[in-house]
C-alpha cells in the first residue's frame, strides 16, 4: 500500500544538496545540510500533510536519495559508517527545522528497524532487507495487539515451522507506520519451543496473507499513519528470523531502547525554535505597559522549557551512548530519556499556550503542537511502561 503525495505545498526552487558524509570509525562530521533540507522541504509540506492525514512520502524517499538511513550503517554493508549517534543527531535535525513532530515520529520507527537489522540481523536481512530500507522503502516495528496492548509477551501471533521456513499468523493493532509500511518486525511465538518462545521476524507486507488496515483518525501525530496489520499464514522464508528462534524479549528490549532515547532527543530539538519564537513574543507583548518577558510568572514558563530542552537532550544522548557501549545500564537510562522527553514536552507543549494566552487557544499550530505532544506519552511506550521498565531494571542490579 503506497501512501498519497502531497503535492499542493511542494516549496519552489532546487533540492538543496546535502553532502555525501564521510565513512570511518567514531563520530561523522556534523551535516548541517539535513537541517536545510527539513527547513525548506519538510516544514512547507508539514500542513498539508497534516490536513490529508498522510505520511509525506516525497520528502521521506529524498531524505532517503541523499543518505538519511545510510548514516550509522557500516560501509561494508553500504552505508556510511559512523554511530547510531550520528544517525539520532540527524534526525533531531529533521525534527528542530522540520516542523512536523508527526514525520519526525515515523522516521523514529523505520531508524529503529534499521538499527536492529544492522546490531541483529544476518545475512538474509543485510542483503535483502537494509538495502530497500536505505533506499526509501518504509519500515514498521509491530509489538502490541487488541488484547495485551504494551505486554508483549502476551502476544498471540503464532509461527508454525514449514520445510520453506514458517507461516506466520496473527493481528498487530497501532503499529506506527503500518499502513504505509513496506517490511515490519512482527513480534509473535512459537509454541513448539515451549515456554521460551517470542521470537521477532522480519515480513514483507506486500506478501500474500498480510492486509493493512486503515490509518487510524489520532488526536494528534496526524503525519505518522498508525493502524493494523493482519497476518493469515504469510510464508517466511528460514532466514526471517531477528536473532534466534525464542530470544525475541532479549533482542527486543535493545531494539525499544533506542527507539525510546530518540523520542527524548526529538523532544529536545522540536522545542528549540518553538522557545526561540516564544521568547520573541513574550518581549513584544506588553500587559500593564511592560513587555510580558519582564513578568516573573512568564520568566518561569520559558525557564522551564529551557530546563526541559536541557534535561532530554542530556538523557537521551546518555542512553544512545550507552547503548553504543554496549553498557547494561543502556536500557534504563533510555527510558528516563523517552519519560523526561514526552513528559517534559506535553508540559513545554501546555506553557507555549498559555504565554500567547487566548491566541494560544485558537486552533492552529499552538494547539497542534500540545495534541502532537499528548500523542508522545502514547507513542514508543507509555510513561507508566517507562517506569516499569525503570524499576526492573533497578531491581535487576540492586545488590542489596
Amino acid at each position: 500500500m503506497t501512501a498519497p503525495v502531497i503535492t499542493s505545498s511542494e516549496p519552489a526552487g532546487p533540492l538543496p544538496r546535502l553532502e555525501e558524509p564521510r565513512g570511518g570509525r567514531g563520530s561523522l562530521p556534523h551535516d548541517p545540510t539535513f537541517a536545510e533540507f527539513a527547513r525548506t522541504h519538510v516544514a512547507p509540506r508539514a500542513d498539508g500533510a497534516y490536513r490529508a492525514e498522510i505520511l509525506d512520502r516525497l520528502s521521506w524517499q529524498r531524505l532517503a536519495d541523499h543518505g538519511l538511513w545510510r548514516v550509522g550503517v557500516p560501509e561494508h554493508l553500504g552505508g556510511a559508517g559512523g554511530t547510531w549517534r550520528d544517525l539520532a543527531e540527524r534526525i533531531a535535525d529533521i525534527a528542530r527545522e522540520g516542523d512536523d513532530l508527526g514525520f519526525v515520529l515515523s522516521l523514529i520507527a523505520h531508524a529503529g528497524l534499521v538499527r536492529a537489522l544492522v546490531e541483529h540481523g544476518g545475512e538474509y536481512h543485510h542483503r535483502t532487507v537494509l538495502p530497500s530500507l536505505m533506499k526509501g522503502a518504509v519500515g514498521a516495528t509491530a509489538l502490541t495487539e487488541p488484547h495485551g496492548g504494551s505486554d508483549v509477551a502476551r502476544t498471540r501471533t503464532t509461527a508454525v515451522r514449514t520445510p520453506e521456513g514458517w507461516t506466520l499468523t496473527g493481528l498487530k493493532d497501532h503499529i506506527t507506520n503500518a499502513p504505509v509500511a513496506d517490511r515490519a518486525l512482527i513480534l509473535g511465538r512459537v509454541p513448539e519451543l515451549g515456554r521460551r518462545d517470542i521470537t521477532l521476524f522480519l515480513v514483507n507486507l506486500h506478501s500474500p496473507g498480510v492486509r493493512r488496515g486503515p490509518a487510524e483518525e489520532l488526536f494528534g501525530l496526524r503525519t505518522s499513519p498508525t493502524g493494523a496489520i493482519h497476518l493469515e499464514e504469510v510464508a517466511l522464508p528460514e532466514g526471517a528470523v531477528l536473532g534466534a528462534p525464542g530470544e525475541g524479549l532479549r533482542t527486543l528490549y535493545d531494539i525499544i531502547s533506542f527507539d525510546r532515547a530518540l523520542y527524548g532527543l526529538v523532544a529536545a530539538a522540536f522545542l528549540e525554535p518553538q522557545l526561540d519564537k516564544v521568547i520573541t513574543f513574550t518581549r513584544r507583548r506588553e500587559a500593564f505597559g511592560t513587555p510580558i518577558l519582564e513578568h516573573q510568572y512568564v520568566q518561569g514558563r520559558l525557564t522551564d522549557i529551557r530546563i526541559t530542552i536541557e534535561v532530554a537532550r542530556a538523557t537521551a544522548v546518555a542512553g544512545i551512548e550507552a547503548l553504543v557501549a554496549g553498557d547494561p545500564q543502556a536500557s534504563l537510562r533510555c527510558s528516563v530519556a523517552k519519560l523526561t522527553g514526552s513528559e517534559g514536552l506535553v508540559e513545554a507543549a501546555q506553557n507555549l499556550m498559555r504565554l500567547h494566552g487566548h491566541m494560544g487557544y485558537e486552533r492552529g499550530p499552538l494547539t497542534r503542537i500540545v495534541q502532537d505532544a499528548l500523542g508522545t506519552l502514547i507513542a514508543g511506550g507509555t510513561t507508566e511502561m517507562q517506569r516499569k521498565n525503570i524499576l526492573n531494571q533497578m531491581l535487576a542490579h540492586h545488590t542489596g
